[in-house]
């Protein structure tokens, strides 16, 4: 960018220079002349004043030496000024120009966005050094300072802050957010508090304090499935001995996550949370720590396995019975497979808070897909059974025998 400033400035240079070399047909009245027409005039004078003649000739020799003496001088501060001078003029604004050009793109320029965001680039594909992660900060500061209305540059230096440890500073900068952040701004202001709550507590030596817990609720009354908010939500609890309330946060979560090591972890610290309400006399009822499962025994009528070939793909599908189509289990074998029994689980989930432990009632599916897609077109072969437990103890077998017109 400023290569593209100083090559606007090379025609600049042109027009200033220019003067210098090239002087236009403008009649000027100069010095000379003006001496010219008074010396002129006093000759006129003298000649028809009544001095005698020997004092006229003396009088006439003394204007002339000095006409003489003043076209000298005057003709050296002409060549004087109309060298030298123009010179120094046109560089002089030159320099000037150009020094106000880089200070004005430096106030008004984004010179320090661009460089800003390129440290954040290269950031995301390797690790800044330390002299780069300070040229950052103060980048990201006087990029915020330079557009108040631009918050986004204020929580990249939170973050950042955050992220170098400095959880004081980040809190004041997630505070001083929030308070910009308008109260339409519903998600943005959830985000707000769970960073700035989540930088308090690690600012204060992670001591959960009460104000921390109260904060990260009001998070959560805005964005209640906020993952973050939930798990911050669980851990004040659990510190401030609110264990009824760490367990209920965390189940939601857990419900949510397929089974796994994430899962697993947030399974342990519900557990210790049971373990002190037992100490202290409460019962706890962690049955639903029992991840569901669907024992299926998918087979294929006589009539439909004629229809298909061998290597035609079968899905087998459990669906909530009242919410989105998305499947929240699947399975894919062969006719070839056929029969065989399967398990529907958890495990099985497409995305995350879509699974069988967040609907209690669900539709099973098997479906013989001449195309290969899930999605039933005329030609297949399908059963469905509906509605069935996620939690159904016995075994159920589904016989694909329908054609789908």
């Amino acid at each position: 960018m400023i290569w593209a400033l100083l090559l606007l400035l090379v025609p600049l240079l042109g027009f200033l220079i220019k003067p210098v070399f090239f002087r236009g047909n403008v009649q000027v009245i100069s010095q000379s002349e003006e001496n010219l027409h008074l010396y002129q005039e006093r000759c006129s004078e003298l000649k028809n004043s009544d001095l005698d003649e020997s004092t006229r000739e003396a009088l006439q020799l003394e204007l002339d030496r000095e006409f003489l003496a003043s076209a000298d001088e005057q003709q050296h501060s002409d060549v004087d000024v109309g060298g030298k001078n123009r010179w120094l003029l046109a560089l002089s604004l030159f320099a000037a120009t150009l020094a106000a050009t880089f200070l004005m793109y430096q106030h008004w320029g984004a010179a320090n966005e661009i460089r800003a965001t390129e440290l954040l680039r290269k950031s995301s594909e390797a690790q800044l050094s330390v002299p780069e992660r300070e040229e950052l900060l103060s980048r990201l500061a006087l990029a915020a300072s330079k557009n108040p209305d631009e918050i986004e540059w204020d929580y990249l230096r939170a973050r950042l802050l955050n992220a170098e440890g400095d959880f004081a500073q980040a809190a004041a900068v997630f505070a001083d957010i929030l308070v910009a952040l308008p109260e339409e701004a519903v998600a943005d202001r959830a985000t707000a508090m769970t960073m700035l709550a989540q930088a308090q507590f690690f600012a204060a030596d992670q001591q959960v304090e009460t104000q921390h817990y109260e904060l990260i609720q009001q998070a959560l009354q805005l964005m209640p499935d906020n993952r973050q908010a939930m798990g911050l939500a669980g851990i004040f609890a659990f510190e401030l001995q609110h264990y009824n309330d760490a367990i209920q946060h965390w189940k939601n979560i857990w419900l949510s996550l397929p089974a796994g090591q994430e899962a697993a972890y947030l399974e342990q610290g519900i557990r210790r949370a049971a373990e002190r309400l037992t100490q202290q006399g409460e019962a706890v009822d962690l049955s639903w720590l029992q991840r569901p499962e669907i024992k299926v025994l998918v087979d294929i009528s006589v009539a439909a396995k004629a229809a298909a070939q061998a290597q035609d793909t079968v899905f087998v599908l459990a669906k909530a019975v009242s919410g989105p189509a998305m499947p929240l289990a699947a399975q894919r074998l062969t006719v070839a497979d056929l029969p065989q029994v399967i398990t529907l689980s958890d495990a099985q989930a497409m995305m995350p808070g879509m699974n069988l432990s967040s609907y209690d009632q669900v539709t099973l599916v098997a479906r013989v897909s001449k195309s290969g897609q899930p999605v039933a077109q005329a030609g297949d072969w399908q059963v469905e059974k509906t509605p069935v437990s996620n939690k159904e103890p016995a075994l159920i077998k589904l016989v694909i025998s329908e054609l789908v017109q």
